[in-house]
């Protein structure tokens, strides 16, 4: 079964990013929008809404060079094709009827936006960051306890004036 590529959408994150402008590519208001969403999020907001998609990891949005290098990536996601059966409801017969109805691409943006914040990977990475940056806090405090106790004596005096011979 081959599939037909021109019936896929392409999502990037920043399409959902609120820090991003409109000018930088977001396409939905800021304050529907996710605080820098990640393809693999959007990947299991997709799987949640049980929608055909192919995850990209390393394709870049041209519009916004700095999430070429900080946040790359990109999300097919096939809009006319069939559901997803959903198998971990293995006790309803009837597993197709949980999607809600998406006709264009900025009511699926929408959806994904909601699902996103609420999602178990999501709430990991961002306390992961947290941690990170309290790491990072630890690490300057350090250093300029350490600058500030050798700065007494080792400055060197720089002489002006002629070379003596």
């Amino acid at each position: 079964m081959s599939m037909n590529w021109s019936n896929y959408n392409v999502i990037y994150p920043t399409y959902l990013d609120s820090s991003k402008t409109i000018k930088l590519g977001r396409r939905i208001p800021a304050n529907e929008a996710v605080d820098q969403p990640t393809v693999q999020e959007i990947g299991e907001a997709l799987r949640s809404l049980r929608v055909r998609h192919v995850v990209q990891p390393f394709k870049g949005y041209s519009r916004d060079t700095e999430s070429r290098w900080d946040n790359p990536g990109r999300v097919l996601v096939d809009m006319k094709g069939e559901l997803v059966p959903d198998l971990m409801s293995l006790g309803n017969s009837d597993g197709l009827k949980m999607k809600t109805k998406i006709d264009t691409k900025i009511q699926l943006l929408k959806e994904i936006a909601k699902i996103i914040p609420d999602l178990e990977i999501r709430t990991r990475r961002l306390e992961q960051k947290k941690i990170q940056e309290k790491e990072k806090e630890k690490q300057k405090q350090i250093l300029a306890k350490t600058s500030s106790t050798n700065t007494g004596n080792t400055s060197s005096k720089k002489r002006k004036g002629k070379k003596k011979r």
